[in-house]
């Protein structure tokens, strides 16, 4: 789709970026938004990397492995301007290495030493080498504020 138009609607829970194309089709990316200052140029870089991160997933059950099980993992974490891979990790299921990539997410935002980021803060590989998941630093402000409540 080529994308002709942007619309953006915004409240005090969150946004709503429309990317509009010919022939009347849209995509639409709703986002729970933490900073209400974020600009209509942010919350479309933002929108725009989480339909990245979609088109990139890879589900387990479209594997040929009877135990759906897509590992060992390959966890790439981004601190700053430099990108850290951390391979052979051994987790039971897909949902204990979602588990895994929120946590290093919110150490990343613990140990950071610019006070903003943005996109993707952690990249879980299966593995066939696809991305099986993806944590992005939003994402992981959200976690930390509900488990420190």
């Amino acid at each position: 789709m080529q994308v002709l138009d942007t619309a953006i609607h915004a409240d005090p829970k969150g946004a709503t970026v429309e990317f509009r194309g010919e022939g009347g089709e849209r995509i639409a990316v709703t986002m729970i938004v933490s900073d209400p200052l974020l600009g209509d140029a942010a919350l479309i870089d933002r929108a725009r990397e989480m339909m990245l991160q979609c088109a990139a997933f890879s589900y387990p059950a479209e594997r040929d492995e009877p135990d759906g099980k897509v590992g060992p993992y390959t966890f790439e974490y981004r601190d700053g301007g430099s990108v850290r891979r951390v391979e052979g990790v051994e987790l039971p299921d897909l949902e204990a290495a979602r588990h895994e990539a929120v946590r290093s997410a919110i150490d990343l935002l613990d140990d950071a030493a610019e006070p903003r980021q943005d996109g993707w803060a952690v990249r879980v590989y299966g593995g066939g080498g696809d991305v099986v998941l993806a944590v992005d630093f939003e994402e992981a402000r959200q976690e930390r504020a509900t488990t420190a409540m």
